[in-house]
């Protein structure tokens, strides 16, 4: 399965693995304050706007490297980053090259026989965006209308079967939402999270997107670890339980264009 539902065609496995300057190697050290402090090494594609380093400050950022981050926090942790291709972050975990994998996973039954998961850290699909003056309000709406998906993605065979006039195909996203604004169609599907992070970034009040919207292409995100690292999946989840609880959960979401809707139970 590919990543986040974008490339039709899977991924090729990489064999070279990449480190990065911020750290290699396991955990090691004392979780509490009567040893040295333990350090996690976490396994990135180094990836927005779910799991990368910010050029500028140097600091890792997105949805879930800020949720690491603060599961860390509150642990006592301190998070070095491991950089590979994402078709060799179950391969970089397996070899130790990393303590858990936090990179917007899906949580795949293929994945399960490879590597444990922690509780689910949030949901993402695709999005539905239209002119900000649309009254479409769902998937059952578009019959009829002209659709637009970007080139190369699986949502160009969602939107193949919705009974739209026309398909329009666009080589980028950027290509994609202009066509929005421009009225060149009147709805396009698309990843969810990388088009709400780019309406943060740049807001445009001629879009918007469906809310709310159930996605045809659901996914459960959640990090990954080692079949015998037993300890790692439970400090996490107890992590993340926390996490949940506290307002940071929903900022750190809403930071990044998702909403009260990809929050995980």
């Amino acid at each position: 399965m590919s990543k986040r539902l974008r490339a039709l065609i899977p991924m090729g496995v990489v064999v070279a693995l990449a480190l990065t300057a911020c750290g290699s190697g396991s955990s090691t050290g004392s979780a509490s304050g009567g040893g040295e402090q333990k350090t996690i090494t976490i396994a990135t594609s180094n990836d927005a706007p779910f799991s990368f380093t910010d050029q500028a400050s140097g600091e890792l950022k997105g949805i879930d490297g800020e949720m690491i981050n603060a599961i860390a926090a509150n642990k006592g942790w301190k998070v070095k980053v491991f950089t590979s291709e994402f078709a060799t972050l179950i391969a970089a975990l397996s070899a130790k090259k990393a303590d858990v994998i936090v990179d917007a996973m899906y949580i795949t039954d293929d994945r399960k026989k490879q590597i444990n998961f922690t509780d689910p850290w949030y949901t993402e699909g695709e999005a539905m965006v239209v002119p900000a003056d649309s009254t479409l309000a769902s998937r059952d709406d578009v019959k009829g209308k002209v659709l637009g998906a970007q080139t190369g993605t699986v949502f160009k065979d969602l939107v193949d079967s919705l009974g739209g006039s026309q398909v329009k195909l666009f080589d980028s996203q950027a290509a994609l939402l202009a066509a929005v604004e421009n009225k060149q169609v009147d709805a396009v599907f698309t990843d969810s999270a990388v088009v709400g992070y780019s309406l943060v970034q740049k807001p445009n009040p001629k879009l918007k997107l469906v809310t709310p919207y159930k996605p045809f292409y659901p996914g459960i995100i959640g990090a990954g670890v080692r079949k015998d690292d037993t300890q790692m999946l439970n400090d996490l989840n107890s992590g993340l339980a926390d996490l949940k609880k506290s307002p940071k959960y929903l900022e750190i979401l809403k930071k990044y264009g998702l909403t009260e809707a990809n929050a995980a139970k």
